[in-house]
């Protein structure tokens, strides 16, 4: 029928409230974010892809070649749409560089010497037991743990969790004994008829601490 509107729903009150806040905000409250671009997982990445904000050799050149015509940091900034400080640090960087490429980074200096790392792995080869705080303060190292964990597996010196031996008592120690003193008469060929089960170290008074 003509002339006769439906009831509204709420899917169009819905509609209706969202155009009416959206023409209450100004345009310059609202954020457009931009999604990156997908990558394949573990595939590989562009090589034209400059990492960081560093210039690229090309432009490098560009600045040092402005600079050689006699151009003014300032000029170069403008005309190159570059920082200024980063003009005149690319001019002052450029006699070091080769070709316009970035320099190496100065590596992380050591925070012990090479006599203090020699000390450390001969303690631990003649103190096998001692963990890493007794050798830090046997051998007076101002270093962290790790730094000596990673000394010491550079010198193929590792530790792992040791099984807990049995506990040796006075009374197995006896039937041990009478045990050897029993059999020690035996020849090759008796010893050959017998089977002997996987070997396991004991040691006495050991086995209360988790070594």
């Amino acid at each position: 029928m003509s002339g006769v509107q439906s009831p509204p729903t709420d899917i169009s009150r819905e509609r209706v409230k969202a155009r009416f806040f959206a023409s209450c905000i100004p345009p310059s409250l609202i954020s457009y974010t931009k999604m990156p671009p997908l990558r394949t997982p573990l595939g590989s990445i562009s090589g034209n892809h400059r990492k960081g904000k560093e210039l690229t050799p090309y432009m490098r050149g560009q600045i040092a070649g402005q600079a050689f015509k006699g151009a003014k940091p300032a000029a170069i900034a403008i005309d190159l749409n570059v920082p200024r400080k980063t003009v005149k640090y690319t001019l002052q960087q450029d006699e070091l560089r080769d070709d316009g490429h970035s320099l190496p980074q100065t590596p992380r200096g050591k925070s012990y010497t090479n006599a203090q790392e020699r000390l450390c792995v001969r303690h631990v080869r003649l103190h096998p037991k001692d963990t890493y705080q007794e050798v830090i303060d046997a051998c007076g190292l101002t270093c962290k743990r790790s730094t000596v964990k990673k000394i010491l597996k550079r010198h193929s010196v590792i530790n792992w969790r040791a099984k807990k031996r049995p506990e040796l008592t006075e009374a197995h120690a006896l039937k041990q004994l009478a045990w050897c003193l029993a059999h020690r008469g035996w020849t090759g060929e008796e010893w050959g008829l017998v089977c002997w089960s996987d070997e396991c170290s004991v040691e006495r008074g050991r086995g209360k601490r988790s070594e």
